[in-house]
């Protein structure tokens, strides 16, 4: 069974969407750090790109994950997210640039791991055990939709797994 199968079996939809290409839009893509000013904007340029999800799956907000070697806490941060862990709600992620790998485990603990790149876009449905981590590209923005921004905290499964990496 491939990686997209195994993930599609457990109902993670992983799609490919162009990352719009607005005016001003790659130049803020291309920054390490984006301001909150900055954020809103590339929000607001992507957004409409994703209406037709936000429509279909009742996501009533959004948000622009941004991680980079110098964002405040990034280790500890990378240490909670490589825990395998559930949400309430779907765990929606629409990479805009930079890439991650993303570990997602079966009911008998078998764990698929696929990187995602600009242009990936994931629904990741609630009680999906998975866990995350950045590559050695050490840099991500993605932007996140919500129903409802409470159901995204994380239960963590306490499954015992290895460093979450990419097969050579």
């Amino acid at each position: 069974m491939s990686d997209l199968e195994f993930v599609a079996d457990l109902g993670v939809q992983w799609l490919r969407r162009p990352v719009p290409t607005t005016p001003g839009l790659a130049a803020l893509l291309a920054q390490d750090a984006l301001n909150a000013e900055e954020q809103a904007a590339v929000v607001q340029a992507v957004g409409a790109s994703v209406a037709d999800a936000c429509a279909t799956h009742g996501y009533h907000s959004m948000d622009l994950v941004v991680l980079h070697p110098a964002t405040p806490g990034l280790e500890a941060a990378l240490q909670r997210f490589d825990q395998p862990h559930t949400h309430a709600d779907d765990e929606v992620r629409y990479i805009l640039e930079g890439e991650g790998i993303f570990g997602f485990l079966d009911a008998q603990g078998e764990e698929r791991v696929v990187c995602v790149r600009a242009g990936d876009y994931l629904r990741v449905p609630a009680g999906v055990e998975h866990r995350f981590t950045l590559t050695a590209v050490r840099r991500i923005k993605a932007l996140r939709l919500f129903a409802d921004t409470a159901g995204w905290a994380a239960h963590y499964t306490q499954r015992p797994v290895g460093p979450l990496a990419m097969k050579a």
